[in-house]
């Protein structure tokens, strides 16, 4: 939010404040008069990276949830009927059981590693998806998911993707790509300090990089022979643009 709407806010701070909404308000009245630019809602900045543990934990709370209405149930009858329900009458497993073979067994991002090639592993290991629960179908993915997007660059490989009605929404994570605490994409970059030509990898997110000037890495971070003022071509907020080298 500090990024978006320009504030200087602290990140212990949890709380929504007035001058938050303030900013707000005053934001959206400047986007219906045409000041600033939309949230482009397919923009890796805009996405979370949902690991299996973050699964299996809302499975968990279904389950949860499940086990409560049993519980509910099980002593609203006993009530009604004048008896004691005990501990083992309370508590059953079934919901639990039953969340977690409806995950491995029904759900398709669940599937059987093939023994006969052992990279088979890891090569799910690398697998991205918009697929699942709450998630897309690949009947209801749009040509805007199913495309490549300018900041997959560094983070999604694009050739390695599923074939046939699941084209786009199933990909690979790219070979130096890793996965933030926060479960954003993050991709490597030498950053090149002046005219030092000094180089420093730095992992930036998708929201990081829009506001850096990437160049080619064989334009900047390994071509330790170009000259002032010469140009080359750049991406900049999502804009492919030619600039000097300052």
């Amino acid at each position: 939010m500090n990024q978006r709407l320009n504030l200087d806010i602290s990140q212990n701070n949890t709380f929504l404040l007035l001058r938050d909404i303030l900013t707000t308000a005053d934001h959206l009245i400047g986007m219906k008069f045409g000041m600033g630019t939309l949230d482009d809602m397919n923009h890796l900045k805009n996405k979370r990276i949902r690991s299996v543990a973050d699964l299996l934990q809302y499975q968990f709370g279904l389950a949860l949830i499940r086990l409560e209405n049993v519980i509910q149930g099980t002593i609203s009858g006993a009530i009604r009927h004048k008896l004691i329900p005990t501990p083992q009458n309370l508590v059953t497993s079934t919901p639990l059981i039953t969340t977690y073979e409806s995950i491995f067994g029904l759900q398709p991002l669940s599937q059987v590693l093939d023994r006969t090639n052992a990279l088979t592993q890891i090569v799910h290991g690398w697998k991205l998806s918009y697929l699942g629960p709450r998630e897309l179908t690949g009947r209801t993915a749009n040509f805007r998911i199913r495309d490549i997007d300018l900041n997959h660059y560094g983070r999604i490989f694009p050739i390695d993707m599923s074939e046939g009605i699941n084209v786009g929404p199933i990909g690979s994570l790219a070979i130096h790509a890793r996965v933030s605490d926060w479960g954003s994409l993050e991709s490597p970059f030498y950053e090149i300090f002046d005219r030092s030509k000094e180089l420093r990898m730095i992992y930036l997110s998708p929201s990081r990089d829009e506001y850096y000037m990437v160049a080619a890495g064989n334009s900047l971070a390994l071509n330790q022979g170009i000259q002032d003022e010469q140009v080359v071509p750049a991406r900049y907020r999502q804009e492919f643009l030619t600039t000097a080298w300052e």
